[in-house]
């Protein structure tokens, strides 16, 4: 998904941000077209309109789960899009519960399904078919756990 990235000075070679996907790191993109790596390893040069040349680079996002990167540009922070709101966030990671009740297991089957939470509610479906669709991540997950629980209990013996 791409999001554009509002930073003074790149109005005539806008900026955008395209999210991670399944083999491929998050990437920037200036003019549509992928931006230069810059100098310093996890860097990227942007061209400005004035034609002065910056570097840009990711930066952890607060949230692990969180698929949009933070910015930074020229050593400004630029917000991308908004965090999530701590009750979309405790939404986000229900899943992970099962670590409680699952020990490893719970934990990677509710770390996995917390990330698809998140990429869902950053799509832009209408604010009840994110939370019905997560609603359903969740539940499956929950599920998963189950049925991944008794085949490995009837593959130890017990």
């Amino acid at each position: 998904m791409r999001y554009p990235v509002n930073a003074p000075g790149f109005a005539s070679h806008p900026v955008e941000l395209e999210t991670a996907g399944m083999f491929s790191g998050a990437r920037l993109l200036q003019g549509g077209e992928p931006a230069p790596n810059g100098s310093r390893r996890g860097t990227f040069s942007l061209r400005q309109d004035d034609g002065r040349a910056v570097i840009a680079r990711f930066r952890p996002s607060p949230f692990v789960i969180d698929p949009v990167p933070a910015l930074e540009i020229d050593g400004r922070r630029i917000e991308v899009v908004r965090s999530f709101r701590w009750y979309e966030l405790t939404w986000i990671a229900l899943p992970v519960v099962l670590v409680f009740v699952g020990g490893v297991l719970g934990a990677i089957v509710g770390f996995v399904a917390a990330a698809i939470n998140a990429q869902i509610m950053r799509t832009g479906q209408p604010l009840a078919a994110r939370y019905l669709l997560t609603a359903g991540v969740t539940a499956f997950a929950v599920a998963a756990y189950g049925v991944i629980a008794i085949l490995f209990l009837g593959l130890v013996g017990r």
